[in-house]
């Protein structure tokens, strides 16, 4: 039996029935957190408890959506859009980013990692061409010959 289907299934070990029950957490992510309810199950009997990944995982992307809103964190979507208005790859952008590992950059994309306050300044300050310029020379990153600075996306 799947432990996502507990509700109201029996507890072997007392013979109680598993309810359904939400209790408020603080999930840090990224030097940051937020308090958020994660559901888990309850024997009604004994009070044992059972936690299912489903639920830690719900409750870790519910804490992400809300540090995300919280401190206007770009979008995993954003990030991408950033990177391709300035027509560079995953790895010029990561070198940009102060030698940031490319997987890291993305899981960024992908809403795998949640990047913290300073790597969110530093990808919006390379929509300021000067700023752009500056760090290309100093990562050794060859920018595309018509770059347009962007706007940084929502």
């Amino acid at each position: 039996m799947s432990v996502a289907t507990l509700e109201g299934s029996l507890h072997r070990g007392c013979g109680g029935r598993y309810t359904l029950e939400t209790e408020a957490v603080t999930v840090r992510l990224s030097g940051m957190s937020a308090e958020v309810d994660r559901g888990y199950f309850r024997c009604d009997k004994c009070g044992h408890d059972n936690r299912s990944i489903d639920q830690r995982e719900a409750a870790e992307k519910a804490a992400t959506d809300r540090i995300r809103a919280a401190n206007s964190l770009l979008a995993p979507r954003g990030i991408k859009q950033l990177r391709e208005s300035l027509g560079l790859t995953i790895a010029q952008f990561a070198e940009l980013c102060y030698g940031t590992p490319k997987g890291i950059v993305e899981g960024w994309e992908k809403g795998r990692y949640l990047q913290n306050r300073d790597a969110d300044a530093l990808m919006r300050s390379l929509t300021d061409r000067e700023v752009l310029e500056r760090r290309a020379a100093k990562a050794g990153v060859i920018l595309p010959e018509l770059v347009v600075a962007a706007s940084p996306p929502e």
